[in-house]
This record gives C-alpha cells, structure tokens and sequence, in this order.
C-alpha cells in the first residue's frame, strides 16, 4: 500500500485517529494517537518521540549506564504504509508501524524494526525470503478486587474448552479479521482459561508487525469484556507456562520451498539442515531476546512442554527446535520464546542465526529423541548436549558473546538491549519478597 493509497482508505473508512507504534527494547509498544487529517506527516517526516523511549525496561526505569538520557537528541517514528491495520474495537482509529529515523531522515540503528528489515536485504541478496508463522500462547484472568482468578478447567485441547468464553472469543477473532490477521485455528491449551492461536505464516516482517497488533488486541478485548489478557510467561507456579513458538521457511523468488527435499529422511534441504544447524549455534543467544523477562526461565521445565536443552528432533515438541511431520510443508519451528519478547529482535537474531548456518555451511547435529530435559548428566555429556539458559543474567551473558547475533542487533541496539535486561535481572537479585521471609525468617 502506498503511502496515498493509505490516506485515500483513512478517508474512506472513517479514521479519525492512527496509533502510530514502534517497540522499545523490551517488547512494549510506545505510541501516540495521530489525527487521519495529519498522517501524511507521519509517512513521511515522522513524529518525534525522545530518544530514551527505547530504553525503558519493564520496571519503566532507566538502566544504570544507559546511553540515551533527557539530553539525547529526539528520533522520528515515521509510518510505514504497508504496515496498517484497522482497529475494529474502537470504531474511527487504526494502528500503523513505524520506523526509527534521526533528524535528517535516515534510519536510525537503534530501531528493532529496522534490524530486522537489515537481515531480510541481506537475504534476500542470497536469493532467500523467510516466512514466520507465530503460535502465541496467552491466558485471560477474571478479576475479584484486587485478586486475579482462574478461568476454565485444565482440560487441554477440550472440545468444551472452545465454548468456555463465547463472547470474548466471537469478540477478538471478528476483531483480528477485521485487522487483517488470519488465524488458521484457535484452541484451548493447558491451563485454565489459556488459549493457543495459530496465526497464518507471511513474511517474516508482516509476520512481526502482525503479531504486535494480535497482542494489543487480545489484550484489549479481554479488557473490554471485564477480563485480563496476558502474555506473561508463567503467571503461576502450578500452572502451564505460556510460550511463542516459530514457524519459519524458506522461499526463492518464484516461490519454491528452498527448505523442502523429498529425498532427504526428515524432508529438509541441505539450506535447511544448514539453517537448523545455526539455531543450534546460536540458541543461547536467541533465548536472550526471545525469552526476555525474568520469568521466562520459570517456564523451562522438564516434561513442561517447554524446551531446557540445545537440540533438534523430529515432530518431538521436547526439543528446543522442531522439525513437524513430513505430511506438512517443509519448514523448522523454533519454541524457545514467549509471548514477551520484542518480535521484531527475536527475529532478527533468529534469521542472522540462519544466515550464518548457510553462510558457513555448517553441518547439522544428531538428531536427540525424547525429552533430553529428562536424561542425566552423564549422558548429556556423552552426547554432547548442552543445556539452555536456565535464568535471564545467563541468556544475557551468552548474548554479549555472541558475535553474530551482536552484529546483526547492531552497535546500538545490542549494547542497550543488554543493559536494559540486566537491570530486570538485577532488580529481581535484589528483591525481597514472601518466599525469603517464608523460608528464612524464623528459621535463622
């Protein structure tokens, strides 16, 4: 869409206001409401935000060190077209993505979307086009006062599962479809009142932007239907934890699977197998930006659904990388990450780490059957398996080693990134809550 072909549809459809948006280092959408009457502006000036916007953690502080204070020159978020989509819960107003750019007009290096947009050139220049298809995990609470209530049996998969909350899912999926997001099938998943959508894979950049209006929906739907909605990672010790996982493929431009070989025992191509090969390379890395919270780790338990090692399997969903059934298109799924993360960093690392794979052609590991969470050390260590993360501060320091990923985040956005977790995580050392005075108070 052209930036006169947006404007003309504004018009046509009765936008009064825009939100024009952009993600801060730690996934949280920074906005502002645009008259339609002034979006011209914002295709192509921008409007101004300060530059320490992107730099909030999720305590909404400032990191020690940070590199952007109230001094810091301002950035411009100017629109991209392509990027709009109608918001049909608050009639008159649409929700547009914007890039950073400096005062000049130039892309600024600190935009995660503009990271991401860096490693789609680079490959499309190898003749590649990655697709993504997200599967976001979520759960709605009911709210008592002040307490939060579970919603549902744990039933998974249940058939009276789809029937629990009629009209807030008749709400979010006539919602979705008005934005233009395709969910391909919905259901409910482990946990009481947590509901798995499966949103129809696209390239990888629309695949992002698509995923930041699903989750400004769902939340804004569950709060208009007197509920939260939310994408923390594990609300709650003894319940499933809720996590994101990647769909990714391979196309040449007339389109043809690059990741598909029928002749091959798992149906991958060797681009494929050189693509898996640097998501195993680079997972420790990848859990950094696509586990980004400190609850995220909670979630990384044996048995659980959720991935604890570096390792690959076939249609075993143990692993922290999936590849599905052979009856299915080719393509590899990535299930370290939640609905947290910054999707547009997640998947900027994500694709660098493919990159590197075929750039190197690096040669895929052995396969590891069952849940590898469950073996012992000894064997782990026969077969050369290592274990993910197991906190926020270790994802972190594997992220600041990683050459390949820092470069592709780039001189701006690596370095902050990193300051900006590390002050989550040394906020949570420091903190002092009931589970150290249940357990030390009267015992010392």
């Amino acid at each position: 869409m052209s930036d006169a072909e947006l404007i003309a549809r504004l018009e046509r459809d009765g936008v009064r206001w825009v939100n024009v948006a952009f993600l801060d280092y730690s996934g949280i959408a920074r906005a502002r409401a645009v008259a339609a009457a002034h979006v011209d502006r914002v295709l192509t000036r921008g409007i101004n935000f300060s530059r320490p916007t992107v730099d909030f953690n999720a305590r909404e502080e400032f990191p020690p060190d940070a590199a952007f204070d109230l001094s810091a020159p301002d950035v411009w978020a100017r629109g991209d077209p392509r990027s709009y989509r109608p918001l049909g819960g608050d009639p008159g107003r649409g929700l547009l993505m914007a890039d950073l750019v400096d005062a000049a007009g130039a892309p600024w290096l600190g935009c995660p979307r503009t990271a991401l947009q860096r490693q789609i050139a680079r490959a499309s220049e190898r003749g590649i086009a990655f697709n993504a298809g997200f599967e976001p995990e979520a759960y709605v609470f009911g709210e008592a006062g002040e307490q939060i209530r579970l919603l549902g049996p744990v039933e998974f998969a249940g058939l009276d599962g789809l029937e629990l909350f009629p009209r807030f899912m008749e709400a979010l999926l006539l919602e979705l479809a008005t934005a233009g997001l395709t969910v391909e099938q919905w259901s409910e998943e482990f946990g009481p009142g947590q509901i798995e959508v499966n949103l129809r894979y696209a390239p990888a950049l629309e695949s992002a932007d698509g995923l930041v209006a699903y989750r400004h929906i769902f939340r804004d739907v569950a709060r208009r239907h007197g509920m939260i909605g939310t994408f923390m990672p594990k609300p709650f010790e003894d319940q499933v934890g809720s996590g994101l996982h990647v769909h990714l493929s391979a196309v040449s431009p007339d389109g043809a699977n690059l990741f598909d070989d029928p002749n091959d025992r798992y149906g991958l191509s060797p681009l494929a197998q050189q693509a898996l090969a640097g998501l195993m390379i680079h997972a420790p890395a990848l859990t950094a930006l696509g586990a980004s919270t400190v609850n995220s780790y909670k979630r990384f338990l044996p048995g659980s659904w959720a991935p604890t090692h570096v390792a690959w399997s076939y249609a075993n969903r143990a692993a922290c990388v999936r590849v599905p059934e052979r009856e299915t298109a080719r393509r590899i799924e990535i299930r370290t990450g939640d609905g947290a993360c910054n999707p547009y960093l997640y998947l900027t690392a994500i694709l660098a780490a493919m990159l590197d794979g075929t750039e190197q052609a690096l040669e895929l590991p052995a396969e590891q059957a069952g849940d590898v969470g469950n073996l012992d050390a000894a064997t782990l260590a026969e077969r050369g398996i290592v274990a993910l993360p197991r906190t926020l501060g270790e994802a972190l320091a594997a992220l600041a080693c990683d050459a390949v990923i820092g470069e592709a985040l780039g001189p701006v956005i690596a370095p902050e990134y990193i300051k900006v977790k590390r002050s989550e995580w040394d906020a949570f050392n420091l903190h002092v809550g009931e589970w150290d005075r249940d357990l030390y108070l009267r015992r010392y």
